[in-house]
């Protein structure tokens, strides 16, 4: 059971990006189609530097690994 206070991110079940849980609609691809289960995630802080970022073609964000 979650604490008193905490919020719990979702996941974009169509991008895999990671959202705050008020959000309706993903801005990344525009899905409504969200989950709160996923395994996993990977946090893009500059994507020139970054080989994941590079080989995935994902941008600046949070991006769950794997989306249930």
């Amino acid at each position: 059971m979650p604490k008193r206070g905490k919020t719990t991110r979702k996941a974009c079940r169509n991008c895999k990006a990671i959202l705050e849980p008020n959000v309706k609609k993903c801005p990344v691809c525009g899905s409504t189609d969200f989950s709160d289960e996923y395994i996993g995630f990977v946090i893009i802080v500059d994507e020139e530097k970054s080989e994941i970022s590079k080989n995935k073609g994902v941008k600046k964000g949070m991006w769950a690994i794997k989306v249930f």
